[in-house]
């Protein structure tokens, strides 16, 4: 299994999606946070060295009743640098039904090497899933263009914020296949945070992206 990162900046819809997910893989019944088989730290827990290990030692248990063990952190943007790398392992090597959630508004929070181990989950509103949809075929055009037909693409589009994210997202998903790639999407996103002018950052990429899928 590979842990699964939930992004939004609602911890609402995090916290939705969580409960969805935990659905289909403990079923219903007893409230999830008193699961014997689930660990839940809520957004307002401290999340430490100390709260790392006992994460290791959850998922080193054989579960009562559901498939697997599972670990809920709804923001784990609270995890300290020394928490993430005490967990990198961890993420690594899950039991085969290990189920290991993550939420944070945003993936900039963690350490580079904490998200290119997980699966990237954008919890979308309905709009942008279409907008999403639609920008996929062009993406997939772009991969297989050359640098000048690069450019022109990004000079003519007229909403650049909507594509960078959708870019965001496509690339996420191709995890773990474009994880070099990853370290510039990252980058992509701090600057994005900083006001850096999207198309100078959108060209970035073009320039850095794979040419191939």
């Amino acid at each position: 299994m590979i842990a699964r990162l939930l992004i939004s900046p609602s911890l609402e819809n995090r916290v939705e999606e969580i409960n969805r997910i935990l659905a289909s893989h403990i079923g219903s019944g007893k409230p999830f946070k008193s699961h014997p088989d689930v660990l839940y730290f809520a957004s307002e827990n401290k999340l430490g060295i100390a709260e790392a290990r006992i994460i290791k030692e959850h998922f080193s248990l054989k579960p009562y009743s559901a498939k697997g063990r599972v670990v809920i952190l709804e923001d784990g943007s609270k995890l300290t640098d020394e928490a993430q790398n005490a967990l990198l392992k961890t993420l690594e090597e899950l039991p085969v039904q290990g189920l290991f959630i993550l939420g944070a508004d945003s993936d900039a929070k963690l350490l580079p090497t904490v998200v290119s181990r997980c699966q990237i989950i954008r919890i979308q509103n309905p709009e942008f899933r279409i907008q999403n949809l639609n920008y996929k075929e062009d993406i997939e055009k772009l991969v297989n263009s050359r640098i000048e037909a690069r450019f022109e693409y990004i000079e003519k589009l007229t909403d650049r914020e909507e594509f960078f994210h959708s870019l965001m997202d496509y690339f996420h998903k191709q995890l773990p296949a474009h994880t070099e790639f990853t370290k510039e999407l990252l980058q992509a996103e701090e600057w994005a945070k900083q006001n850096v002018n999207i198309r100078a950052i959108l060209e970035y990429l073009m320039l850095v992206m794979p040419q191939k899928l």
